[in-house]
């Protein structure tokens, strides 16, 4: 007897859109609190570096969320 795919369409567009969502968001917060750090900096370092290290913790993220998908579906 053959399994039969867990969840659907919608299934799959939640777990795009909370990809897109992680990402965006953690990049969002890191610059956000870059900007902060730069308000008492002559340099506007902070927010460039605050946005790299947004991005990394989001792909961070989104690579949890794939790979808990990708084990599911095993």
């Amino acid at each position: 007897m053959s399994k039969k795919p867990r969840g659907g369409f919608l299934a799959i567009a939640g777990v795009i859109l909370s990809l897109g969502f992680n990402l965006l968001g953690s990049a969002l917060i890191g610059m956000y609190i870059g900007s902060l750090l730069d308000r008492n900096s002559p340099t506007r370092i902070y927010t460039p570096i605050g946005l790299i290290f947004g991005l990394v913790v989001g792909f961070h993220r989104a690579w949890i969320i794939v790979r808990n998908m990708m084990n599911e579906r095993k």
